[in-house]
This record gives C-alpha cells, sequence and structure tokens, in this order.
C-alpha cells in the first residue's frame, strides 16, 4: 500500500474517532435534560394529580351537601349520578338500575319536557322550567328545573347537569289562590248588592249588580270618579266620610245618598265603603258595598198593603169577596181614580170585570156597566196574553188603550198567574200622565203572588160547585130515564110478548088448515116465520132480562161457584156429541148468586151453540193469579175474529145467523161482571175456539 493512501486513512480514521466522541457528547448532553425533563414532568403529575385529587374532593362535597335535587344525565337524559335530596325527590337509586328522566315525567307534560330538553341542548341551558314528576302509586310533585350542558376541553357537549327545586306546596298554594280569587270574582260578580273597587275615589272595577243599579256597562264606569255618579248635595257628607277614611280616623262608613243613573233617574242607597292598605298601611283603594233602597221609602206602604190584603181575604173562598178586598186596599195604596180585577176565561177567550173601585162600583158591592174584553184585546187583553206586566205612561199615546168609564192617561196593569198560567188580571188608571212608578209594580207583583193561589182555589171551588150541580143534575136525570127505561122495557117486554104468542098461534093454525092446500115452498114461508117470532120472543126476553140488572136488585152473599156452575148446567140443554168438564175446589166467593148462575149459563149456553166440531168440549176452569181469582169458560168451537173481541160484548151484537142467538147474551154478561167490579176478558182465533176470562170481585159497586 503506498503511504499516501495509507496517510488517507489515518486521517479518515481520526474523523470519525472525532465524530463519535462529538456524538457521545451531545448524547450526553440531551441525555441529561430529558432526565432533567422527565423529572420535570414527574413532579408535574405529582402536582396535577394532587390537584385533581382536591378539585374531585371540592366537587364531592358540594355534590353531597347541595339541599336541593342535583343530577348528571347524559344527552339523551339517562341518569349517570345523583344525589341523595335527589333520590329522595325521585324515590329511585342508581342501585336499582339505570332510568331516563322521562321515565319520572307525568304523561300529560312529557311532550313538553322534550321540547325543554331539546331547547338545553341546543341553547346550553335552561331556567326555572316548571313539570309534573310521576313518583309511583298516584303521587304527583311538582319542580322548578335549572339546568346547564357540560363540555369536554374541545367546547363540546358530553352531558347535562340539573337542580331539581321541590315546588308542590308552593304550586297547590298558588292553585289554591287561584281558586279563592276565581270564587271571589264569581261571587262578586253574582252579588245581588253592587261592588265596586275604586282607586283615589276613581273605579277601577264595578260588577254587574251595580253596572244593572245605574244603567251602565263597567267599561262606561272604568275611570268615572264617584263623585261623578253621586248627587252634588249628598258628595259633601261623602267626602267628609272618605277625608276620614284616607286619614286613618276611620276603617270603614256607612251612608245612605243618592246615585245618579245614566237615564238621569235617581236611586237611593245604602253604601258601605272600607279601605284595603298597602304593606306601608297607606290607603291603597276603597271597597263599596252599594245596595239599592229607593223601595224602602215606600216600604212601609207596601207592608201595610200586602198585610192589609193577607188580613182581608184570609179563610176567604168566595172568589168575588176575595176580589172586593183587593181592588179597595189596591186603590188606597196607590191613590189611584180606578181599580178593576179580571177573571180570564180561556175556555171563551175573554176577560170578564169581576170587582172594581170607584165610578164603576159607586156602591162598592156591584160592578156596572160590566164590560167584556177579548183576550188580547186593549193593554188587560195584551197583558193577560203575554202574563207580562205593563206601566203605561201615557195612554193617549197607545192605541189599545180601551175608554171604559172615564178617560185617564196612566195605566198599571198586572196579571195573576197560577203555575205559570194567567187566571186574573189587576188593572188600574190615574188622571195624571207618568204617575205610576216601578216601586207600584213591585207592590202589585207581590199582592199578585199573594192572592195567587186563593184565587186559584175559589176558581176551583167553584168549578167544583159548578160540576157538582151538573153532575148532580145529570144523575137525577140518569136516575129519571134509567127508572123510565126499566119501566118501559117491562111495559114492552109485557106487551109485545102477547100479541107475538097470538101471531105465533095463528100462523100455526093457517099453517095446519092449509097443509094440503099449499105447496113446499109456501110451508118452508111459514116455517121461518115461526123461527123469527121465537127469535122476536127470545131478543124481547132478553131485553128485559138486561134492563134488571141493576145494583138495586143485587143480593151479595157468599156462594159456592161449584153449585153456581152446578144450578147453571141443569138449565141448560147438552148435546150428546158435546162433553163438558168442569174443575174441582172452585173457591167461595162473595156476589148475587142468582146473577152468576145466569152469567155461566150464558157463557156456556154460547160455547154450545157455537161448537161446530164433532166431538165439543167445554171446560170451566178458574186459577189463582197474583192473588185474584181468575174465572174462564173454553171451548173448540168456530172461534171469534180479534176484529170482533170489543164489539160482541155490545147489546145486539151477534157475528152469526144462528137462531138462538139474540146479541143480548154476552151483554148481560158484562153487566153482571160490572157490577161485581170485575173485568172480562177473552182469547180466540177463528177455528181455534174461544176461552172467556173473568174476575169477579168481592163486593158490588155501591
Amino acid at each position: 500500500m503506498s503511504n499516501d493512501r495509507s496517510d488517507i486513512l489515518q486521517r479518515a480514521l481520526k474523523r470519525e474517532r472525532l465524530a463519535r466522541k462529538e456524538s457521545e457528547r451531545i448524547l450526553e448532553i440531551k441525555s441529561s435534560e430529558l432526565y432533567e425533563l422527565t423529572q420535570d414532568l414527574q413532579r408535574a403529575n405529582k402536582q396535577l394529580k394532587a390537584s385533581v385529587t382536591e378539585k374531585n374532593s371540592q366537587l364531592q362535597g358540594i355534590f353531597t351537601n347541595i339541599l336541593d335535587a342535583y343530577v348528571v344525565m347524559d344527552l339523551a337524559g339517562n341518569i349517570l349520578r345523583m344525589n341523595e335530596s335527589a333520590e329522595q325527590l325521585l324515590d329511585y337509586s342508581l342501585k336499582d338500575g339505570r332510568k331516563n328522566l322521562l321515565d319520572f315525567v307525568a304523561a300529560d307534560d312529557i311532550r313538553h319536557t322534550q321540547e325543554s330538553y331539546n331547547s338545553l341542548r341546543e341553547n346550553g341551558m335552561i331556567e326555572n322550567f316548571e313539570v309534573r314528576l310521576s313518583i309511583g302509586e298516584g303521587l304527583e310533585k311538582w319542580v322548578q328545573i335549572n339546568a346547564s350542558l357540560i363540555y369536554d376541553f374541545n367546547k363540546r357537549p358530553v352531558a347535562a347537569q340539573g337542580i331539581a327545586r321541590d315546588i308542590t306546596e308552593s304550586m297547590a298554594d298558588k292553585q289554591l289562590i287561584e281558586n279563592q280569587k276565581r270564587e271571589l270574582d264569581i261571587i262578586v260578580d253574582n252579588s245581588s248588592l253592587g261592588i265596586i273597587l275604586a282607586e283615589d275615589q276613581r273605579i277601577i272595577k264595578a260588577n254587574q249588580a251595580f253596572c244593572d243599579l245605574l244603567g251602565y256597562e263597567e267599561t262606561e264606569l272604568v275611570n268615572m270618579r264617584i263623585s261623578d255618579l253621586t248627587l252634588p248635595q249628598d258628595m259633601i257628607d261623602s267626602k267628609k266620610l272618605l277625608d276620614g277614611l284616607e286619614s286613618g280616623d276611620i276603617s270603614e262608613f256607612s251612608q245612605e245618598k243618592r246615585y245618579k243613573r245614566k237615564d238621569h233617574s235617581v236611586v237611593w242607597a245604602r253604601t258601605k265603603v272600607s279601605m284595603l292598605s298597602d304593606i306601608e298601611n297607606k290607603v291603597k283603594y276603597q271597597v263599596a258595598i252599594v245596595e239599592d233602597i229607593t223601595a224602602e221609602r215606600e216600604k212601609s206602604l207596601m207592608i201595610n198593603v200586602i198585610n192589609e190584603v193577607a188580613k182581608a181575604i184570609l179563610g176567604e173562598i168566595d172568589l168575588y169577596r176575595i176580589a172586593w178586598e183587593i181592588v179597595h186596599r189596591i186603590a188606597e195604596y196607590l191613590n189611584a181614580d180606578d181599580c178593576v180585577i179580571y177573571i180570564v176565561d180561556h175556555r171563551n177567550g175573554q176577560l170578564e170585570q169581576i170587582a172594581a173601585f170607584g165610578a164603576k162600583a159607586p156602591s162598592g158591592e156591584e160592578v156596572i156597566d160590566q164590560i167584556i174584553i177579548p183576550l188580547g184585546q186593549g193593554i188587560v187583553g195584551s197583558v193577560a196574553s203575554s202574563g207580562q206586566s205593563e206601566i203605561i205612561k201615557n195612554t193617549d199615546q197607545d192605541p189599545r188603550y180601551i175608554v171604559d168609564d172615564a178617560f185617564r192617561l196612566s195605566e198599571i196593569t198586572v196579571p195573576i198567574l197560577s203555575n205559570g198560567k194567567v187566571i186574573a188580571v189587576i188593572d188600574s188608571e190615574h188622571k195624571d200622565a207618568d204617575y205610576f212608578t216601578t216601586e207600584h209594580l213591585k207592590a202589585l207583583h207581590n199582592v199578585a203572588n199573594l192572592v195567587s193561589m186563593q184565587i186559584q182555589n175559589a176558581l176551583n171551588l167553584q168549578e167544583r160547585l159548578k160540576a157538582e150541580r151538573r153532575s148532580k143534575e145529570l144523575l137525577e136525570q140518569l136516575e129519571a130515564s134509567n127508572a123510565e127505561l126499566e119501566e118501559y122495557a117491562h111495559i114492552v117486554s109485557h106487551d109485545l110478548k102477547s100479541p107475538l104468542r097470538n101471531i105465533y098461534a095463528l100462523v100455526d093454525w093457517i099453517k095446519q088448515d092449509n097443509k094440503v092446500a099449499w105447496d113446499e115452498k109456501t110451508l118452508r114461508n111459514f116455517d121461518l116465520i115461526g123461527k123469527t117470532l121465537e127469535k122476536m120472543e127470545g131478543l124481547i126476553t132478553g131485553i128485559l132480562s138486561y134492563s134488571s140488572i141493576n145494583n138495586e136488585s143485587f143480593q151479595s152473599k157468599e156462594i159456592h161457584v161449584d153449585q153456581v156452575i152446578t144450578d147453571a148446567l141443569q138449565l141448560l140443554h147438552v148435546p150428546s156429541h158435546i162433553e163438558i168438564i168442569v174443575d174441582d175446589n172452585f173457591p167461595k166467593i162473595k156476589g148475587d148468586q142468582t146473577r152468576l148462575i145466569q152469567l155461566y149459563q150464558n157463557l156456556i149456553g154460547n160455547a154450545i151453540r157455537y161448537t161446530d166440531k164433532e166431538q165439543g168440549q167445554i171446560r170451566v176452569f178458574w186459577k189463582e193469579v197474583d192473588g185474584q181469582n181468575v174465572f174462564g169458560v173454553a171451548d173448540n168451537g168456530v172461534g171469534i175474529d180479534s176484529i170482533y173481541h170489543e164489539k160482541i160484548f155490545k147489546i145486539f151484537e151477534s157475528l152469526s145467523d144462528i137462531k138462538e142467538s139474540t146479541g143480548v147474551g154476552l151483554s148481560i154478561v158484562k153487566k153482571i161482571i160490572d157490577l161485581h167490579q170485575g173485568r172480562i176478558w177473552l182469547e180466540s182465533g177463528v177455528g181455534t175456539g174461544t176461552t172467556f176470562y173473568f174476575t169477579l170481585n168481592k163486593k158490588p159497586k155501591e
């Protein structure tokens, strides 16, 4: 190897050794720096851990000791952490498993809560949010919630925290106050007394009664001063009293004064004023209770007239005497020129004067020139139709006014009602225009209400007496007619039977004398004549039997129904193809034995006549239904169409051409049952037979 090459290598190795030493030196320096940094980091980490521990300890202390319920939840509302107050509020612990806050919200508030939670996520916080919580077994609590989001180091929301305060009691108190306020408003608004609230004598609220009293709307009264509504001469005393109220010398006062109504009329009122103070005990509001006492100025007169009327008609039952007493007392109270009472005759559509005061009755006992007013005509007729009172200020301007004995300018008319129906009218007149007042109207209304029942009773008595007179007259006429009819029936029966028998005998003789000479057709016609005469005789006998059944001939005693049926069957011819079955053990009853034999004779006889079967069957029976004996006769005969079930009980009504049928038998049955205060009915159809049922009471009509 050449020396040059060897030098080059030597120099290169030397540089490499120098470079390695420099690297080692630098490495030592950096290692030392790294070690020191590591030591610094360890010291810082210890400090950080200590700080974190300290902060966690502080936070835990706050979390544990906060009085209100405190909850940490994720962004979906799931509970992550809660303090003891929250556990007590919700009656829940995380040991019971994870739950969402919505699980505790009352069903009606869930939607509202979701909207508020969305607002929390969007805005970062919510304040004073109120919601109901459902805490098992139907228990509800009201809470007020303030909540905010929790952010990480990158300011991203990672959770939410909230403080909930139990406001159940305060909400209950609030609701109670609202209910009490609402109840107070209802009481005030519906009070019959006027109530106003004023501030510095300026009205800020008035109830409906006060508005009605003065004829204003509440909006018109608001901001009006008390002095605007009070007569000037009465405002002097009012101001003194109000000054004493504001100075504290008095806490309340009562005053009778006059108010000006919207229509410029005047109303007297008793006003009681109290003050309402603020927390500094300064008068803030005045509350006035206003009572209308206008009527009290006539109260004594009104009471007197009512008492006098009441005493005058006490125990009185005569309609006319009641009416005369009323008109005299009213005319004296009204100081009227005329007073009349009309009775309303709805049946004939008119009003009749029955009592009057003044020129209509100078003697005080009789109405002269009595007029009848059609219902609906005149002022009196109009009031009778409408049932509404009227005061006519000027009759000259009312086309309905009817001049009776004299023309007068004022008229007051009041209906007397019973059960909502006008039964009479009080009418009074005065010569001066605009004479009658609303106080007069109230007085007459009170009188009308007082006397309405007594007048109605008198009218009822009058109608009852009329009805009794008519009934007595009709009863006497009926008794005379019945006696004449019975006598006529006996005479006609007797007088008709004799010539009938003669005709029958003559026809039979003629038939026998000419039996050889006449042909078969003529003989058949003679047979028809004979049957017709027999039927006519049966009809006459039936009429006589029917007319003889009455209360006078009724003889009630205890009888055996079994024996009655046996006696009835002995009077009947029963064909061999008909079987009659009679039940055993019929009861004993009270009745007329002869009439009951006649009853069974007709019912069983009818059943025999109308049996069209080869084997007829008739059953006579009884049964007890709801404690009452029900008797019956059933057959399997031709039956009766339902349209004739009522008709057959009328006299002379027969539904067949059978010669024995006169149409009287069932009418006799019905009359006998009526005498026993019973009833009869049937079940039947064409071709299915007939069953008659009947009941008998223990004693006949008296």
